[in-house]
C-alpha cells in the first residue's frame, strides 16, 4: 500500500513537472506577461515586419476606449488589455493619506482628473482585431492622480494561457478565464504614491505564484498570491519609498527567486519569501524591471542619478559595494525603459533619444548614448525579434535597429498617434497600443 501511495504521489509529481514545462514552451509563441515569454522584451519565435505605416502592412486598427498604458498581453487568438474610462458620475474622493505621512506635493506632471472610472479587461481577436469580451472589474472614484504619461490602468495584465490575472493597484487582482467568465478577486488597501503619479508595477507569474511589489509611501511591501484562489502564500515588508518597478523570477543554482528593483534592490526565495540578498547604490522611484542572465541580474535607476549594476549571483546578505557588483554604469541609464539583454549584449534605451549596447558580462562598450534619428522621447521598453530591435517612440515614431555591437538603422516607421505602452510581438504581428487605438502591423502580401 505505501509503495502504491509513493508511486501514484511520484506519478502526479512527474505529469505537474511534464505540464509545467510544456506551458513553458508554448508560452514562448505568445507574449503572456509584460516584457514577454523570456522576461526581456525578446520574441524569439517571432519575425514581424520591418517597415509599416497605416497604409503598408497594416492588419488592423481597432479603438480602445479609455486610457490605459500597459501593454497588451498575447495567447492564442487572444490579446488582452486594461483599461479606465471616464464616468460622468458623481462620487466622493477617498483620503487615504495614512496617519504620520504629510500630505504630498503633487508632481507638476500628475494629472488630478477626479472623474469616477470604469475599470475593465478588454478581449480582442489577435487575427481580427474584434471585441470578444469586456468586463467592468469595478466602478469607483480615484484615490489620486495620475502621470500624464501613464492613466488609472497602467498596469499589464499577465495569463497562463486559462487565465488572465488582472491588477489594478488598490482596485485589486481580478482573476478571469479566457471566456471572461469571474474565478476570483484580491482586494488591496489604497495606499499613497509620491507626487499623486499613481501605481504601475505589474504582476510577475510563475508556476501558481503571482508576486507583486506594492512600493509606496505608507509601508511597502511585496506579496506572493496564488494564481488558482488569490490566496496570500507570504508578504514581506519592504523599507522602500514608491517605486514602479515590476519584479523578475528566475531560476538559480537550483533554487526560485524573484528580484524587486528599488533603492535596495532585493532577492527573495519564491516559495517562502525568504531574503536572499540585497543590494543598494541606486537611487529612488525606481522603474525598470531587471533582467537576468548570465548569472547575473541587471538592475537600472535613471532618477537624478543614473546607476546599472550587474550583481553576481550566488551570495546571501548585503552586497552593496561588494565584489558581487561585477560592473556599474553612469552615464546612459534609462528612468523608464527596461534595460533588454540579448545574448552577449545589454541594450539601454534613455527616454531622450539615446541608446547604448555594452557587453553584459564585463560592461565592455559597444558603443555609448548614441542619439537616435529625430528628436524623440521614449516611455515604451526596447522589444526584439528576428535580430532586430524595435524602439517606439511617444511620437509614434519606431526606430528599427539591426541587433549587434554597431548601430545599423533598418528602418523608421511613423503612426500618427501618442504612444506610451510597449509593444508586444507575437508571429508575423507587432502589435502597438496607442492613446485611441491597438495596431496590428503583420507581413501583409503585396498588390
Amino acid at each position: 500500500m505505501k509503495h502504491l501511495l509513493l508511486t501514484t504521489i511520484a506519478a502526479v509529481l512527474l505529469v505537474a513537472l511534464v505540464s509545467t514545462r510544456l506551458m513553458a514552451d508554448e508560452a514562448m509563441k505568445y507574449w503572456p506577461q509584460w516584457r514577454g515569454p523570456t522576461w526581456n522584451g525578446v520574441a524569439p519565435h517571432a519575425d514581424p515586419p520591418i517597415t509599416w505605416s497605416e497604409t503598408e502592412n497594416l492588419r488592423w486598427k481597432t479603438p480602445v476606449k479609455g486610457a490605459g498604458w500597459g501593454s497588451p498581453v498575447v495567447w492564442g487568438d487572444r490579446i488582452f488589455l486594461l483599461t479606465a474610462i471616464p464616468l460622468d458620475k458623481k462620487m466622493p474622493i477617498p483620503d487615504v493619506i495614512p496617519a504620520g505621512i504629510e500630505k504630498m506635493k503633487q508632481h507638476r506632471d500628475a494629472i488630478g482628473s477626479w472623474k469616477a472610472q470604469r475599470f475593465a479587461i478588454v478581449c480582442l481577436n489577435r487575427i481580427t482585431g474584434k471585441l470578444l469580451w469586456s468586463r467592468t472589474i469595478q466602478e469607483a472614484m480615484p484615490h489620486q492622480g495620475h502621470h500624464r504619461k501613464a492613466g488609472f490602468a497602467s498596469e499589464s495584465p499577465v495569463t497562463d494561457g486559462q487565465h488572465i490575472y488582472a491588477y489594478f493597484g488598490s482596485f485589486g487582482l481580478h482573476c478571469y478565464d479566457h471566456e471572461g467568465r469571474f474565478v476570483w478577486k484580491k482586494e488591496f488597501e489604497a495606499q499613497p504614491i509620491k507626487y499623486g503619479v499613481g501605481e504601475g508595477s505589474s504582476p510577475a507569474l510563475f508556476g501558481n505564484t503571482l508576486v507583486i511589489p506594492v512600493d509606496t509611501e505608507g509601508q511597502s511591501y511585496v506579496v506572493a498570491i496564488d494564481k488558482r484562489t488569490g490566496e496570500e502564500i507570504w508578504k514581506q515588508d519592504r523599507d522602500e519609498e514608491s517605486n514602479w518597478s515590476t519584479p523578475s523570477i528566475f531560476t538559480h543554482a537550483g533554487r526560485r527567486q524573484v528580484v524587486v528593483n528599488g533603492k535596495t534592490v532585493r532577492s527573495y526565495d519564491l516559495a517562502t519569501g525568504e531574503l536572499i540578498w540585497r543590494c543598494g547604490g541606486h537611487t529612488a522611484s525606481a522603474i525598470p524591471m531587471p533582467a537576468v542572465g548570465h548569472g547575473l541580474v541587471f538592475t537600472a535607476s535613471g532618477w537624478r542619478k543614473d546607476t546599472l549594476q550587474a550583481i553576481a549571483l550566488g551570495k546571501r546578505g548585503d552586497l552593496t559595494g561588494s565584489e558581487s557588483v561585477v560592473w556599474s554604469l553612469r552615464r546612459g541609464v534609462p528612468y523608464v525603459p527596461c534595460p533588454m539583454l540579448w545574448g552577449e549584449e545589454i541594450y539601454l534605451l534613455e527616454d531622450q533619444s539615446f541608446f547604448s549596447c555594452l557587453g553584459a558580462t564585463d560592461g565592455a562598450l559597444r558603443y555609448l548614448k548614441h542619439r537616435l534619428p529625430g528628436n524623440l522621447n521614449f516611455s515604451a521598453s526596447p522589444v526584439g525579434a528576428a535580430d532586430r530591435i524595435y524602439l517606439l517612440s511617444e511620437a509614434g515614431r519606431t526606430v528599427v535597429l539591426q541587433r549587434g555591437p554597431e548601430i545599423k538603422v533598418l528602418a523608421i516607421n511613423e503612426v500618427d498617434e501618442k504612444f506610451h505602452a510597449s509593444p508586444a510581438i507575437v508571429g508575423d504581428a507587432i502589435y502597438l497600443r496607442g492613446e485611441k487605438h491597438l495596431f496590428c502591423f503583420a507581413k501583409l502580401e503585396r498588390l
